[in-house]
C-alpha cells in the first residue's frame, strides 16, 4: 500500500485500480450531559403513570380492533353508505374552509344564534321558527307535536294571556270551518 504522502504526490492515482481511500477520521461524540445523567431518562415522575398509560394503550388497541372488525362485517350497501357519509362530511368541511378562506360568513340569522329582545326581533324569531317547524307539516306526528309544544310553552303563561291565545285559535278554527263548508 501507499503512504499518505505517496498518494498525495501522485494526484492521478485516484483513478488507479489499486487505489484505496484513507479511512475517515472519527470525531469524538460531544456529550452535553454529566456521566450517569442519561441513565435517568426513562424514570417516570410518578410511578403510577406507566401503568395508567399501558392500560389506556391497551383499551385503544381493543377499540381499534373492534372498529376494524365492524368495518369488515359491513355489507356492500353499508360500506357504500359509509363512504358517502364520509364524503359528505369531507365536502362540508371543505366548504367551511373555503368560506373562511374567502371571508364569506353566514349573515342569515339562525334560530340558535338569536336572542330576541325587541318586537322586531321576536317577529324575525317567529318567522324562523315557523319556517323550521313547517318543514314537518306532512308528518303524521305533526299535530301531536304542535299540541304538546303549545301546551308546554303556555304552561307558564297567566290566565289572561292564555285567554288571548285561545281566542286567536278559536277564530282560526271558525275561519277554517267556514272554508270547508
Amino acid at each position: 500500500t501507499h503512504t499518505r504522502a505517496d498518494k498525495m504526490a501522485d494526484v492521478d492515482s485516484w483513478d488507479a485500480e489499486n487505489f484505496e481511500p484513507d479511512e475517515p477520521i472519527k470525531k469524538v461524540a460531544v456529550l452535553d450531559r454529566w456521566e450517569g445523567e442519561d441513565e435517568e431518562d426513562n424514570v417516570k415522575d410518578n410511578w403510577d403513570d406507566e401503568e395508567e398509560e399501558e392500560e389506556g394503550e391497551e383499551e385503544e388497541e381493543e377499540e381499534e380492533k373492534k372498529q376494524s372488525e365492524e368495518t369488515t362485517e359491513l355489507t356492500p350497501e353499508e360500506q357504500l353508505a359509509e363512504k358517502l357519509r364520509v364524503k359528505k362530511l369531507q365536502e362540508e368541511a371543505d366548504l367551511e374552509l373555503a368560506k373562511e378562506a374567502f371571508g364569506v360568513t353566514n349573515t342569515v340569522p339562525r334560530i340558535d344564534s338569536m336572542s330576541p329582545t325587541s318586537k322586531d326581533d321576536f317577529t324575525e324569531f317567529e318567522r324562523l321558527l315557523k319556517e323550521k317547524i313547517s318543514q314537518y307539516e306532512k308528518s303524521v306526528h305533526y299535530t301531536s307535536f304542535l299540541d304538546s309544544l303549545f301546551r308546554d310553552l303556555c304552561i307558564s303563561l297567566e290566565v289572561d294571556e292564555l285567554k288571548k291565545i285561545n281566542l286567536s285559535l278559536t277564530v282560526l278554527l271558525s275561519e277554517k270551518q267556514k272554508q270547508e263548508k
